[in-house]
């Protein structure tokens, strides 16, 4: 590098370092309070006016979280002017804060509320100020997570004293309510003489900056605090160390061996046997109903006998091929009877409309989670007790070009054979019977065309049984015009009268086929 070059790097870092030192306004403090409400209720950043500010919304704030970098200007000041010596106070939840810092909140000449949600940091992130949208200065190291580093603040804070950064100790702001009563008050919050607290050293929630006990003294009480372990213990305050039980099969030659679990309960199971295989699969569904979307996916299963619980049994689909995902479905805790169908559908309300009237053929319709996703590729898997005992298609294998492909289509069992619908046989038509392949369980097969012989009237898909075309025309053989090829009368039928007074059929005699020949025109209006 020429000395030139040098000369001009160096009035480079001179003019940067001139500027930073003519900020108007820095960083004091970075807050992740532990607050009665929760949440981000408890986040702020601190900051004071070194100067004169006419204009505070040319300074922003931004979060750099997680060591991921710098996200740039997240929050911007509004449209206001502090004073030289003012402290400014941006917070999440007002009313959290002024309850928190309690007497002390009065210290502070300016608070903004940060409706955005900008300001996030949970004790592990560098904090930016920026002034007309460059960085003037930064807490922490916005390429590193702050956590174990010196300048972690979790549930804690940071803060600045003649220039330097001190800390209050991580978690110092757990179980408090306030400042005062917390391990760690705010540096700028002038203790009072008497802090109320738990003075006892042996309670839970001991206040070292306590001076005069109020009567919240809280026992330690040691045990489970993981809410998903069989001995949670919602009494707790304290963690036990590795005391948590989960309940499960703990032998790995079993075939529901559960690697979360860290006590035996016994239901270990070696054989398939031994389980009931209640329930079968029954259908996969990937209809294009109107709604589109995965409304028209579902699930159809029946019982092969009473259960008193089905919650033991669950559904899993193994996408493209990539193997078996495990259960994702778990069925509720109801029983059914042998012989019910049960439908398990991303959207009822959907399927109710497309089935119409044959939605009530199934007894139990289940709302499934997102895991129910089949795109007519997908195999289906159905467990109990965590085993598979069925599956439909190939876990290992896409659908598509397989003999199995459901798209836009269906799976159904008959017989104990897998048949299909056709892929996107459902493409047209906004309900079951108006689509290309009704769905089996909806069937009624028979002769569907009224001018054949064979027409059916409760069929609702043609099963070319149609074979005898109507003719219409007179089949009484004592009319004028009867037809003998004729096999549905058209009541068309002429018959001459006869010199014999009630011999209808013109046959000599008055008899029994009178009577019935004039029964069977009685009441017909000759108008």
């Amino acid at each position: 590098m020429s000395n030139l070059s040098i000369f001009f790097s160096f009035l480079g870092v001179l003019f940067s370092s001139a500027m930073l030192g003519q900020n108007d306004l820095a960083l004091q403090g970075v807050i992740d309070f532990t607050v009665p409400t929760g949440g981000s209720d408890g986040k702020a950043v601190h900051l004071i006016a070194v100067n004169d500010v006419s204009d505070l919304s040319l300074y922003g704030i931004g979060v750099a979280n997680n060591g991921g970098g710098t996200d740039g200007q997240e929050y911007t000041f509004p449209v206001s002017s502090v004073s030289a010596g003012d402290d400014i106070l941006v917070v999440r939840t007002l009313s959290a804060m002024e309850a928190y810092f309690t007497t002390c909140f009065g210290e502070f000449e300016h608070v903004f509320v940060d409706a955005s949600g900008a300001i996030s940091q949970n004790g592990d992130d560098a904090i930016e100020l920026y002034a007309e949208g460059v960085v003037v200065e930064i807490f922490g190291d916005v390429d590193v997570d702050g956590s174990g580093q010196d300048w972690d603040y979790l549930d804690s804070w940071a803060y600045k004293v003649d220039g330097a950064w001190t800390y209050g100790g991580i978690d110092c702001s757990d179980g408090s309510t306030t400042t005062f009563d917390s391990n760690c008050p705010y540096p700028m919050c002038d203790v009072p003489d008497d802090i109320p607290g738990c003075t006892d050293e042996l309670a839970f929630n001991y206040n070292p900056n306590a001076t005069v006990d109020d009567g919240s003294c809280e026992a330690v009480m040691v045990g489970c605090m993981t809410s998903g372990a069989d001995n949670y213990d919602e009494a707790a305050n304290t963690a036990c160390e590795d005391c948590c039980l989960f309940g499960g099969c703990t032998d790995v030659d079993a075939l529901n061996f559960d690697d979360g679990a860290n006590a035996d309960d016994g239901s270990c199971i070696y054989d398939t046997g031994s389980l009931t295989n209640a329930l079968m699969l029954q259908g996969v569904m990937d209809f294009t109903v109107p709604s589109a979307g995965s409304n028209g996916k579902a699930i159809h299963v029946v019982a092969l006998e009473d259960v008193a619980d089905i919650s033991v049994f669950g559904l899993g689909v193994a996408n493209n091929g990539g193997g078996t995902n495990g259960e994702e479905y778990t069925f509720p805790a109801i029983s059914v009877s042998a012989g019910d169908d049960i439908l398990v559908a991303r959207s009822p309300v959907d399927m109710e409309a497309y089935f119409e009237g044959c939605y009530a053929s199934f007894e139990h319709v289940l709302l499934a989670n997102s895991s129910i996703s089949q795109n007519g590729d997908d195999a289906i898997e159905l467990f109990e007790s965590g085993i598979t005992i069925e599956v439909f298609g190939d876990v290992d294998a896409s659908g598509t070009g397989q003999a199995w492909e459901y798209l836009d289509s269906w799976a159904f069992k008959t017989n104990g054979e897998w048949t299909y619908g056709g892929v996107n046989c459902t493409d047209e038509g906004t309900t079951t019977f108006e689509s290309a392949c009704v769905y089996p369980l909806c069937f009624i097969g028979g002769c569907t065309d009224p001018f054949y012989m064979e027409f059916d009237p409760y069929a609702n898909a043609d099963d070319g049984t149609c074979s005898t075309l109507k003719v219409w025309g007179c089949r009484y053989e004592a009319a004028s015009n009867y037809d003998a090829l004729a096999n549905t009368d058209d009541g068309s039928c002429v018959v001459e009268a006869s010199s014999c007074m009630g011999d209808l059929d013109n046959d000599g005699l008055v008899a029994t086929p009178d009577l019935l020949y004039f029964l069977s025109v009685f009441g017909t209006n000759c108008e």
